[in-house]
C-alpha cells in the first residue's frame, strides 16, 4: 500500500513536519497491512502555482508512472489548492486526502465520492479578541509574519477581519520587513503592547526562514508578550491561548485516511477543526505578569515551575515523619532518664536513711551491750571469783574455769561493742580512734599497721567522722580477710577543703575488670563516701597491693 504526502512546505518546517510526523505514525498504526509512505515538498514560501505546477506535475508523473498511489494527501493550503486543481492531470482515480487546510483555499475544489478532509476553520477576529480579553489595556498589536505568498494572503485576510478593531487598538502588520528589522520594531515597542507571531517562512527581504529559529530570536528581543497559533509554538516562547494542536488534527486526519483505504468511506467527509480550549505558558505569564484572574474561563495552564513542596514533597515529609519520631524517642528519653534520676535520687536516699539508720542501731546496741550486758557479765565473773576460795574438793577446777570463761565472754562483749560503735569516735575524735583502731588490728591479727595521721581541723560533721573511720575500719578488715598482707598503712590528712583518707597495704591485690561487680564491703564504702558528698576510689593490681583513697568535704552534703 503506497501513500503520497505531498508537503506545503519541506518536512522540517513547522507547524506542519510535526503534523506530518504525527500522521505517518498514527496512520501505520492504524492500518493492518504494511504501508509504504513517498513524501515530497511544494516549498511553498517560494511555489508560483503559474511558473511551477506544469514542472511539479511532471516531476510526480515521472516518480510513479503507472504505479499510482493508493492515496494522496495534500498538506496544508498550498499542496492543497496545487493538488485539487491539477488532480485531473495526475492521479484522478486516486482518493484524496486533504490535510489541514483552511477553509478559505478551499474554494474551487471539488471532493470525489472517495474522498476526505480535515480542514481548519481559523476564527481571526477571536485571536485578536482573545489578546485584547487577556490584555484589556493594550494599544498596539504587532502582527509578525512571513512574505511569501500563502503569508501574504493570510495578512490580507487579517486586515479585512479586524477592522472593526481599528478605533480601540493600532494593529502593525511587519511582515515586510526582515528578520533583522523585526527584532528592531519588536524591542522598542510601547507600553501596553502585544505581538501576534503567526508563522514565518519568508521574511521581507526575501530570505528563508525557520520558523522555531524566527521564534526564538523574536522572544529574545520581544518587551511586550507574544502569542500564537499552533500548539508546536507552546513552550517555546508564546504565552499561549486558543491554539490549533497539529497532534490532534493529525490523529483525526490519520483516522479518516484508514477510513478511506479500507473502503469504509463512501461519500465526501470534511471534517472542520478549530481552535482548542485556550492553554498557557505559566513561565511566560510570570515573566509578564499576567494574573490568573484575567485568563479567560476554562483555560490551562501548563508548565508551573514546581515549588519546593510539589518537588520534594515525599522528602519533606520522610523527613518530618523521621524528625517526629526522633522528636518522639528524644522526649521518651528524656522521661526515661527523669524518671531514672528520679529512682536513682530516691534509692540513694533511701540508702543514705538506711546507713544512718543501720549506724543508729549499731550504737544502741553497743552502748546497751557497754552499758548493760558487759557490767552484768563482769559483775557474774567477780562473785565467781569470790566463791571460789569457798568451796572444796574435787569441782574446784571447774569453778576457775567458770571465772575464766566469764571474764573471756565480757572481753568479747566489750569487743564486740566496741566494734560497732567505738566509743572513742565521740570521746576522742576522729584522729584518735583511728589510731585506736589500728593499734587493736596489729594486737589482734599481728599485722603491722603504720599511722600517718596529721592534725585535723575543727568542726567535722559526725557523719563524715564516722564515713572516714568506717571506711578504714572496713578497708583494714578486708586487708586482714583477703589480702595475705604483711603491713598495711593509714594515713589521714587535710586536703582540698576535705579530709582524704588513704589505706594501702603490700598484699595480693586483685584486677580490676570493666563491669566486675564489687563486694557489699567496698559497696557499703563507696555508698558511705557518696553520703556525705565525697569521693571514694580503689586502684589494685595483682601482686602490687591496694590502696583504697577516700575524701569527705568537713561538712556532710546531707546536713
Amino acid at each position: 500500500m503506497q501513500v503520497l504526502i505531498i508537503n506545503s512546505f519541506s518536512r522540517e518546517n513547522s507547524p506542519y513536519e510535526v503534523f506530518a510526523a504525527q500522521f505517518r505514525r498514527d496512520l501505520a498504526h492504524r492500518l493492518q497491512t504494511p504501508v509504504a509512505f513517498f513524501d515530497t515538498s511544494l516549498d511553498g514560501a517560494r511555489f508560483d502555482p503559474a511558473r511551477d505546477s506544469d514542472a511539479f506535475v511532471e516531476f510526480l508523473r515521472a516518480r510513479f508512472g503507472t504505479d499510482t498511489p493508493d492515496l494522496v494527501v495534500p498538506i496544508g493550503p498550498p499542496a492543497t489548492r496545487f493538488y485539487g486543481l491539477n488532480r485531473g492531470r495526475l492521479f484522478p482515480g486516486t482518493p484524496m486526502m486533504l490535510a489541514v487546510p483552511e477553509e478559505r483555499v478551499m474554494r474551487g475544489i471539488e471532493l470525489g465520492p472517495r474522498d476526505a478532509g480535515t480542514v481548519i476553520s481559523l476564527d481571526v477576529s477571536r485571536l485578536f479578541g482573545h489578546i485584547l480579553q487577556v490584555l484589556p489595556a493594550t494599544t498596539t498589536i504587532a502582527v509578525v509574519s512571513g512574505n511569501s505568498p500563502i503569508e501574504r494572503f493570510w495578512v490580507n485576510v487579517a486586515r479585512q477581519e479586524t477592522q472593526a478593531l481599528s478605533e480601540r487598538v493600532r494593529i502593525d502588520y511587519l511582515n515586510k520587513l526582515s528578520i533583522g528589522e523585526i527584532e528592531k520594531h519588536v524591542a522598542s515597542l510601547p507600553a501596553n503592547s502585544a505581538i501576534l507571531f503567526v508563522q514565518m517562512y519568508v521574511d521581507g527581504a526575501g530570505v528563508s526562514q525557520d520558523h522555531d529559529v524566527a521564534l526564538a530570536r523574536i522572544r529574545a528581543a520581544a518587551v511586550a508578550p507574544i502569542f500564537g497559533l499552533f500548539g508546536s509554538q507552546f513552550g517555546k516562547g508564546i504565552v499561549g491561548g486558543p491554539l490549533m494542536s497539529e497532534m490532534a488534527a493529525a490523529s483525526t486526519t490519520a483516522e479518516m485516511a484508514r477510513a478511506v483505504l479500507t473502503g469504509e468511506g463512501a461519500k465526501p467527509t470534511v471534517v472542520r477543526l478549530e481552535l482548542a480550549a485556550p492553554t498557557y505558558d505559566w513561565r511566560e505569564l510570570k515573566r509578564w505578569h499576567i494574573r490568573d484572574s484575567d485568563l479567560p474561563e476554562g483555560n490551562t495552564v501548563l508548565l508551573r515551575q514546581p515549588t519546593l513542596w510539589d518537588e520534594y514533597r515525599w522528602a519533606i515529609l520522610a523527613g518530618a515523619a523521621a524528625l517526629l519520631l526522633q522528636s518522639a524517642l528524644l522526649v521518651a528519653l528524656v522521661v526515661q532518664r527523669s524518671r531514672r534520676r528520679r529512682a536513682e535520687n530516691e534509692a540513694q536516699h533511701l540508702s543514705g536513711r538506711i546507713l544512718t539508720a543501720h549506724e543508729d542501731e549499731r550504737c544502741k546496741l553497743a552502748r546497751e551491750l557497754h552499758d548493760d550486758l558487759s557490767p552484768r557479765l563482769a559483775r557474774l565473773a567477780i562473785d565467781a571469783a569470790r566463791l571460789q576460795p569457798m568451796t572444796s574438793g574435787p569441782d574446784t577446777g571447774e569453778g576457775a574455769a567458770m571465772h575464766q570463761e566469764l571474764s573471756r565472754l565480757s572481753e568479747d562483749v566489750h569487743g564486740l561493742a566496741y566494734r560497732l560503735h567505738p566509743t572513742a569516735l565521740e570521746d576522742l575524735g576522729l584522729g584518735d580512734a583511728l589510731r585506736s583502731e589500728c593499734e587493736r588490728v596489729g594486737r589482734s591479727h599481728g599485722l603491722p599497721v603504720d599511722q600517718q595521721i596529721e592534725a585535723l581541723p575543727a568542726g567535722i560533721a559526725p557523719a563524715v567522722t564516722v564515713c572516714l573511720f568506717r571506711v578504714a575500719q572496713e578497708a583494714l578488715r578486708n586487708i586482714v580477710r583477703h589480702a595475705g598482707a604483711r603491713a598495711a598503712r593509714v594515713s589521714l590528712a587535710p586536703r582540698d577543703g576535705g579530709l582524704q583518707l588513704l589505706v594501702t597495704d603490700d598484699g595480693g591485690g586483685f584486677e580490676q575488670r570493666m563491669g566486675h561487680g564489687a563486694g557489699l564491703g567496698i559497696a557499703s564504702m563507696r555508698e558511705r563516701v557518696r553520703e556525705v558528698g565525697g569521693k571514694f576510689s580503689i586502684r589494685s593490681e595483682p601482686g602490687a597491693g591496694t590502696t583504697v583513697r577516700a575524701w569527705a568535704p568537713l561538712t556532710a552534703q546531707n546536713e
